[in-house]
């Protein structure tokens, strides 16, 4: 810890000890968000503060009669929840600038602020100083139904502080702590804040019945019978703002400051209201806010107790035990969580952090040897890139539980259901799509799934043949396993007519023999088979593990070693929660020597890693789907009329973000340039296909839209239809295997099978972040718009937001 920091300085080992450890948890739970540890979303507006003409204060020096600075003002609910309407305390922490109080905003340093005022519901905070706070904090339910019984007044604060408004602005804000106030003169007093309404002061609504309240637990989940918006109070008071303005007064309390040092103590003592008519509050200013703070720029900003003038500065403990130690104690969490929030790292030396030394963004996110670019394996995970505890609840709920349903039964987990089935897995998985069709072996089924099936988006149109359309997978270059049956090219062809695909052939090389079959031929069946098997080792390796894993990989490392404060990660860093964990899984659960293609296909582990690196070798962010997309209209391809609508929708989404975040992409477009040169540095594009490089504003615009297709469309598409093809191995599966070969093990085959039904099965059904109910109303929005053209090929629900399995 910096000795030369005053919050440092002077503390005791324990007071030491407490602040890193707290500091640490705040910091790695910012870290992990990506956004502030409390307080995460909210919304900042700007104004005027006017000091009142008429005082009836001690002179001072900010706080003199008829002065203006600029302000700005951000409201957020304490915890941090998303929802509005989960019942919660509520925040207001105002900023006073420096500058001309007229100002435009581009002349104002909106980091550099005179003071920050952090103020929330309830007069009072729930403990008395930073040890008893650390032990409420850390604790689990069980330890905080015991402080309830060891500090009684914890249950009353809260009924104080969790509100259910209808507005943020009809509600009191107040400091809770202690301040100390340095007039003019030189006199001292502490100091506490409010901040009321300025056109209606006694307004403080919201209020819960005591029994509501449910502690331990420090917030009410939404009730189930509200309909409002999730953001409902942001709503409101940008509506407020930007038609009539808001406007507050900002009130002040003081106490001198005594020579008896038990008298001041309790003056700090953030539990103790002041008494009004031992201590009235005295108006001190207007708050005149008229215009609200573009995201960008308000998310970057960092509130502190810490930022304020000697004439109104935080107070210093020295231990633990002090009543001042919690505002003391916060300073340094506030620091902290912004630095590993903004930067997933500290930038100072306030905390104790084990190591001793906390990696750059490139330490933290090394590139690793392999054939493609993508995050080094065996290296650790940064926590803001490790699967969040929500994820793995999701995870969990797809999971057998272990129970003992029944005497005669085993314990049924996962490994108990397992054991249940034996060797019969296969047929008692659930039943997939082609288990429940009659046609699944017809021609017509075998058409369109080639449509709208785990594999879209590969057909063809050829000219100068009796066929119009065709699909092709060249195996040539891979190694096979003895016993395994793979072509060495196989090719599907189609006819064109009545505005529909037919069948007309399949041709195939195996075991150096080529052949050809049609409708109605001897092998027309094998064949069809043959090519399924086929498509199923290039669908996983390609479409699914290439295009989108690895492929996106490369993208996520560019931003994550670069991108701090550019807005581009509000749009982006959605779209890429769980990527990177779940790739370095996959490198063993789906690639890798014991991974799925090469355990269940034919392909050598080292076939699979070609396959890899040829596809991604070919794939640049300036693709876009119309590209690939049929140019005859048939009437049962629901693939590219959604992948066309999805990709027109995500265009105008980007764009219009672009259009709202303008001056925060070009303040921090060195972040993009430093982006650009990792994509490029590491990229395997070939050469004649371009460069991944981002020159200007049209080509992040162009790369943002891509990521976001890959990552929630098309990643939902072929990773979501994998159980519909591949959960049923007598229509296709990713292995065949000449029953004729010495090497061929009829047991290991049943092992391939088992491991393919259920492992496509939990791939298909773990549903984490879907859009429609965790997305940005504007995707939200425009995707509810465009149903109609993507609804028949997948629903809107099985929509994700980023490649998270």
């Amino acid at each position: 810890m910096d000795s030369r920091d005053p919050r440092t300085e002077h503390v005791d080992d324990e007071f030491k000890k407490l602040i890193s450890n707290i500091a640490r948890a705040f910091g790695r739970t910012a870290q992990i968000k990506g956004r502030r540890a409390t307080h995460s979303y909210g919304t900042v507006a700007k104004g005027v503060l006017k000091v009142l003409d008429t005082l009836d204060i001690p002179q001072h020096q900010i706080f003199s009669a008829g002065k203006q600075y600029p302000v700005l003002l951000r409201h957020a609910n304490i915890k941090g929840f998303r929802d509005d309407a989960i019942l919660d305390g509520r925040g207001a922490t105002v900023r006073v600038l420096a500058g001309d109080a007229q100002a435009p905003l581009s002349d104002l340093n909106l980091d550099e602020g005179i003071v920050d005022i952090l103020m929330s519901t309830g007069r009072s905070f729930i403990l008395a100083e930073a040890l008893s706070f650390a032990r409420w904090a850390a604790g689990p339910m069980k330890s905080r139904a015991a402080m309830l019984q060891e500090f009684p007044k914890i249950a009353p604060i809260f009924h104080e502080i969790i509100r259910d408004p209808d507005s943020y602005t009809q509600l009191h804000y107040y400091s809770e702590t202690t301040y100390s106030f340095t007039s003019l003169n030189q006199q001292s007093f502490f100091l506490r804040y409010r901040l009321v309404n300025r056109q209606n002061p006694s307004a403080d609504t919201g209020w819960l019945k005591p029994e509501e309240v449910k502690l331990p637990l420090d917030y009410l989940p939404r009730v189930a019978s509200d309909t409002r918006p999730e953001t409902y109070l942001q709503d409101d008071f940008r509506q407020q703002v930007r038609s009539t303005g808001v406007s507050y007064l900002l009130q002040i309390q003081l106490q001198p400051v005594s020579d008896d040092a038990a008298m001041n103590e309790t003056a700090k003592d953030c539990t103790i209201p002041w008494e009004e008519e031992d201590h009235p509050f005295h108006d001190v200013a207007v708050l005149d806010l008229g215009s609200i703070l573009p995201d960008e720029l308000a998310e970057a900003l960092e509130f502190n107790p810490y930022n304020a003038p000697p004439e109104l500065s935080l107070i210093l403990a020295k231990t633990a035990r002090e009543t001042a130690s919690v505002n003391h104690l916060r300073s340094v969490v506030y620091q902290i969580s912004a630095n590993m929030r903004k930067y997933q790292t500290p930038s100072s030396s306030l905390v104790d952090w084990g190591s001793g030394h906390q990696p750059s963004l490139p330490e933290q996110y090394p590139y690793g040897t392999g054939k493609t670019p993508s995050f080094d394996n065996t290296k650790p995970l940064p926590a803001r890139v490790k699967p969040k505890p929500r994820y793995w609840a999701n995870f969990g709920l797809k999971l057998i539980p272990n129970q003992q349903l029944d005497p005669d039964l085993p314990e049924l987990g996962i490994t108990g259901a397992l054991d249940l089935m034996g060797t019969s897995v296969v047929s008692y998985m659930p039943p997939n799509l082609t288990r429940t069709r009659l046609d699944k072996f017809s021609d017509d089924f075998f058409v369109e799934r080639r449509l709208n099936g785990f594999n879209p988006g590969k057909l063809n149109r050829v000219t100068g043949h009796a066929w119009q359309y065709q699909v092709c997978y060249d195996c040539s270059k891979h190694q096979v396993e003895p016993a395994g049956i793979l072509p060495t090219k196989i090719t599907a062809r189609f006819n064109f007519c009545g505005q529909y695909l037919h069948p007309h052939s399949i041709q195939f090389t195996l075991n150096g023999q080529t052949e050809t079959q049609q409708p109605g031929d001897e092998n027309w069946e094998w064949s069809k088979r043959l090519f399924r098997c086929a498509e199923f080792v290039f669908q996983e390796a390609q479409s699914h593990l290439g295009r989108t894993h690895m492929n996106l990989d490369q993208y996520a490392m560019a931003y994550y070693r670069n991108v701090v404060n550019n807005p581009i990660r509000l749009l982006l860093e959605p779209h890429l929660e769980g990527l990177l964990s779940i790739n370095k899984l996959g490198a063993n659960l789906i690639s890798g020597p014991t991974g799925f293609i090469p355990e269940a296909s034919s392909l050598t582990p080292e076939s699979v890693d070609d396959v890899l690196k040829d596809e991604i070798s070919h794939l640049s962010y300036h693709w876009t789907p119309h590209r690939q997309t049929l140019p005859d209209r048939v009437l049962n391809n629901h693939y590219d009329p959604a992948a066309i609508a999805m990709w027109n929708l995500l265009t105008q989404y980007v764009r219009e973000f672009f259009e709202d975040h303008q001056a925060g992409m070009e303040e921090y477009w060195s972040e993009i340039q430093a982006m650009s040169h990792d994509l490029v540095t590491h990229s395997i594009l070939k050469p004649e296909l371009g460069t991944l490089a981002v020159q200007n504003n049209a080509d992040l615009q162009q790369l943002c839209v891509y990521v976001i297709f890959l990552s929630s469309f098309f990643h939902s598409w072929v990773n979501n239809k994998q159980y519909e093809d591949g959960g049923d191995v007598s229509y296709s599966t990713i292995g065949l295997w000449d029953t004729r070969h010495p090497k061929y093990d009829p047991l290991r085959v049943a092992e391939r099978e088992a491991k393919q039904v259920t492992l496509l099965w939990t791939l298909s059904h773990v549903r984490y972040n879907p859009i429609m109910d965790v997305g940005p109303t504007a995707l939200k929005n425009l995707l509810w718009q465009q149903r109609q053209h993507i609804e028949p090929g997948i629903p809107l629900a099985n929509l994700m937001m980023s490649t998270n399995i």
